[in-house]
C-alpha cells in the first residue's frame, strides 16, 4: 500500500470505515511523518498502521491530547518490552534522543468538533539498518537485541492504545496530561532550541491543550510554539 493513513481516509469518505478499524501494511510506498518526512520502513520488519476513529465528542481545541494518548500508549507497550522511551514534542518517540517510533494524526472536523481521526503510528521493531540521510533512528531489536514478533507485538500496541484511549473517551484529562508531562523528553530542561529569531537556551514548562509547546528562555520570558515553529539543537 502507499500510505496507511491515505488509504484510511478513501474508506472514511467512502463511508465503509467504522470505529476502531484498523489498516496494518506489511510494507508503505509512501509512508510519511510530520511536515511530508518520509518514513523509511523495510518490509516485514517493522509495524505501520492506522487506527480509525470517531471521537465527536472532542473539541477542535482539544484534539492534542488524542495525540498525548497514543504516545503514552506507545510508551507503556515500550516499557513492557524493556525500553525506557520519551516523547519528543510533538510526535516522536525516542530511546536515548534516537527516534523509534513516529505518530501521525489527521483529524477532521465538523463545526468545533472532531468528526474523524486517523491515527497513523509507524515502530521500528527488527530493522537494524536504516539509508536515510539526517536520521539517527533505533528499533526494538537494536535496544533489547532481541528479534521480535511482530504479529505478537501488533496485538500488545492495539491492547495498550485502547487503554489510554479509553482514557480520553471518559474525559480523564488530569490523568492523560500529568502522564504525558512526566514522559516528555527535556521537560523542565535546559537545553538548546532554535527558532525565527536564532538559536537560544530555553527549558520547556508546559504543553497547552492546542498542542502548543511553552519554553522559558534564560531571558525569562515565556514563548508558545506551534508544530514547525521551532527546532530542537544537536
Amino acid at each position: 500500500i502507499d500510505s496507511t493513513n491515505a488509504y484510511a481516509m478513501s474508506i472514511i469518505k467512502k463511508r465503509e470505515a467504522g470505529e476502531g478499524t484498523v489498516i496494518l501494511a506489511d510494507f508503505q510506498t509512501g509512508g510519511r511523518g510530520q511536515k511530508g518526512n518520509v518514513w523509511e520502513s523495510q518490509k516485514g520488519m517493522n509495524l505501520t498502521f492506522s487506527v480509525i476513529l470517531f471521537p465527536e465528542f472532542l473539541e477542535a481545541g482539544k484534539q492534542f491530547y488524542l495525540l498525548m494518548s497514543t504516545s503514552l500508549g506507545m510508551i507503556d507497550l515500550l516499557k513492557q518490552a524493556g525500553i525506557k522511551a520519551m516523547i519528543k514534542w510533538p510526535n516522536d518517540i525516542c530511546v536515548s534522543g534516537k527516534k523509534i517510533s513516529g505518530i501521525l494524526i489527521e483529524n477532521s472536523l465538523k463545526g468545533a468538533y472532531i468528526s474523524s481521526s486517523i491515527v497513523g503510528i509507524g515502530l521500528n521493531v527488527n530493522q537494524t539498518h536504516y539509508v536515510t540521510p539526517g536520521i539517527m533512528p533505533t528499533s526494538v531489536k537494536l535496544e533489547t537485541g532481541r528479534e521480535m514478533n511482530c504479529d505478537i507485538l501488533f496485538s500488545e500496541t492495539l491492547r495498550h492504545l485502547t487503554i489510554w484511549i479509553r482514557k480520553l473517551y471518559r474525559n480523564e484529562w488530569p490523568a492523560i496530561r500529568e502522564k504525558y508531562l512526566q514522559h516528555l523528553w527535556q521537560y523542565h530542561k535546559w537545553s538548546d532550541y532554535a527558532d525565527s529569531t536564532g538559536s537560544f537556551r530555553g527549558r520547556i514548562t508546559d504543553i497547552l491543550e492546542g498542542g502548543e509547546l511553552v519554553i522559558e528562555k534564560q531571558n525569562g520570558i515565556y514563548e508558545k510554539y506551534l508544530f514547525k515553529e521551532i527546532e530542537y539543537g544537536s
